[in-house]
């Protein structure tokens, strides 16, 4: 018996494990039914997106359950040690602040994202070369479903720092297509089948200026550049992309120039020997 007696002082007693127990479901039911209630009517008033209420109540849950862990340390006798407890929590707090200072850059990076709100889940965007869809938006990293359809995560660090083209504001975009002739091309021929793939294509904005212009002289070849607007809306409503539309024309262009022997032609150099 005295040898357990020292060991039964550690054991907490059932009281203790019962007033835990009540505690961690308060806090679960506050969380839930008060924090989040409160949060989601604050939100529908206010016309917030949901995408920005998720990290809300995020925060609401940490901060409810840090309030309940305390209250729980309390219950099992250790509030007089809680002093030298939060002490060491906040000398352990910037030892982690330095080790984590990357994930607490974005996380600050995506609280911005979320008050300035540059886009919102669901909108066109292109942010540093990475063109798509957004599909989800955390406190840490933004999800893009790109026109290829590859799932691309950007930190927020990166995205709060890079130029950002939302072009679900501005759908109407201005395109280039780029195709070189022979120079004993007749220029008005190829000129014309161009403009008549762009009248032809279905995606090709009629109220918009369509032109195919000379661009430059190339080394081989005289460089001819197709310029149109499109409606990537339309686009992506009918299941296609702006890569499959591009290739789409310049598919046409190879046919229709062949059909009427007009020359694509190749890098070449021709070397002249002199005597």
């Amino acid at each position: 018996m005295d040898v357990l007696t020292p060991l039964m002082e550690y054991i907490p007693s059932t009281i203790n494990i019962f007033y835990s127990l009540i505690t961690v479901v308060i806090a679960v039911l506050v969380n839930k039914f008060i924090f989040h209630g409160l949060i989601n009517r604050i939100a529908r008033k206010a016309g917030v997106e949901e995408q920005y209420v998720k990290p809300l109540k995020h925060m609401a849950s940490v901060l409810v359950y840090i309030v309940a862990f305390f209250a729980i340390l309390r219950i099992f006798g250790v509030h007089g040690s809680l002093t030298g407890l939060l002490a060491g929590a906040g000398i352990a707090g910037i030892v982690i602040g330095f080790a984590l200072q990357d994930v607490l850059s974005g996380v600050v990076s995506g609280i911005i994202l979320f008050i300035t709100r540059p886009f919102k889940i669901g909108d066109w965007v292109e942010i540093e070369g990475t063109e798509g869809i957004v599909k989800d938006l955390t406190l840490q990293r933004t999800r893009i479903l790109t026109l290829d359809g590859e799932d691309v995560t950007l930190p927020n660090s990166k995205v709060n720092n890079s130029s950002i083209m939302n072009k679900t504001h501005h759908p109407e975009s201005r395109i280039d297509v780029g195709i070189g002739v022979d120079y004993d091309t007749d220029m008005e021929k190829a000129i014309g089948i161009c403009e008549e793939i762009l009248e032809e294509n279905e995606y090709v904005l009629d109220g918009r200026p369509k032109k195919t212009l000379v661009q430059e002289f190339g080394g081989s070849s005289i460089n001819l550049i197709l310029r149109f607007w499109i409606d990537r809306k339309d686009i992506r409503d009918k299941g296609t992309n702006l890569g499959q539309l591009k290739s789409d024309i310049r598919n046409e262009i190879v046919d229709r120039f062949r059909e009427r022997d007009i020359e694509i032609p190749f890098p070449h150099m021709e070397i002249i020997k002199k005597d």
